[in-house]
């Protein structure tokens, strides 16, 4: 029986940035007045995950920046985990030998402050410039990142370029660092200032969607098979892989969909409406 539907935002739950279909919108009620536990799982930092929220009508539990992140409806924080001083420079070091320009994501909702914290080591790439001046009130400038010993609160270090680019980076950091962190490669969303790029986030050995929702079944008393997972992308191959009924929308990545239970419709023609369908004829 599933008690807990945990969703993707860009390409399965959002349309054109925050926005959330009407018809989507009422299904999800409709679980959620049913008994069925709605739950965000995301790439997104925590605020840009909010207004999403906001656009649902009621408060949900979110597991954000690809899982190192989780927050009750009411933005109490569950669990978060951050890189080390050390791991923060290793990575850090490999990004300047690519060319790439750092940027670090931190969780500002808790600790106050930016959002992100932006390393001036190197030029920034036209992405980059875009990604900064698009969130400038949340970003901070830093002469030297690495420089800043003892710094423990960046969440994961994030670029922006070209896909060969750093997939090649990406490479690197697993040969160089075997299972000290996870790595994911993905292109950015159209709604994003960032479009036609491709972003490479590094966080800590194990964080995954998957592990994010680990800590809301724990907190739960819930089991995997009690969760529904539903994605569009590579980074939620971890919670759909690990979810009793894994679900993937019409428009996802191929790889995702081989490895889903289910692909429902297109995230912008209300597939999610078919899941809820299929959930609510569990309940009888």
């Amino acid at each position: 029986m599933i008690r807990l539907l945990a969703l993707d935002v860009d390409g399965t739950l959002a349309h054109r940035g925050d926005e959330i279909l009407p018809a989507t919108r009422e299904a999800l009620q409709r679980a959620r007045s049913a008994g069925i536990e709605v739950a965000i799982a995301t790439g997104r930092r925590y605020r840009t995950t909010r207004r999403v929220i906001e656009n649902l009508g009621f408060d949900v539990a979110s597991v954000s920046l690809g899982g190192t992140l989780v927050k009750e409806a009411d933005g109490t924080t569950l669990h978060r985990r951050t890189l080390a001083p050390q791991e923060l420079v290793d990575v850090l070091t490999l990004y300047r030998e690519a060319g790439q320009a750092a940027i670090g994501q931190r969780d500002g909702h808790d600790d106050g402050g930016a959002d992100f914290v932006l390393d001036g080591a190197l030029p920034w790439n036209g992405w980059t410039s875009r990604y900064a001046e698009a969130n400038r009130e949340y970003c901070e400038w830093h002469r030297d990142l690495a420089a800043e010993g003892g710094r423990d609160d960046v969440i994961e270090l994030c670029g922006f370029g070209p896909e060969a680019e750093l997939a090649s980076l990406e490479a690197r950091v697993q040969e160089l660092h075997p299972g000290r962190f996870e790595t994911v490669l993905l292109p950015m969303p159209e709604s994003s200032s960032t479009r036609g790029g491709f972003f490479l986030e590094v966080r800590p050995a194990g964080a995954c969607k998957w592990s994010g929702l680990s800590v809301l079944l724990e907190d739960r008393g819930l089991v995997p098979q009690a969760v529904c997972a539903v994605g569009d992308e590579r980074n939620d191959l971890s919670m759909v892989a690990g979810a009793g009924l894994g679900v993937a929308m019409g428009n996802a990545h191929p790889e995702l969909s081989e490895a889903a239970d289910w692909v429902t419709g297109r995230h912008d023609e209300d597939g999610l409406v078919a899941v809820v369908e299929r959930l609510l004829a569990q309940l009888g």
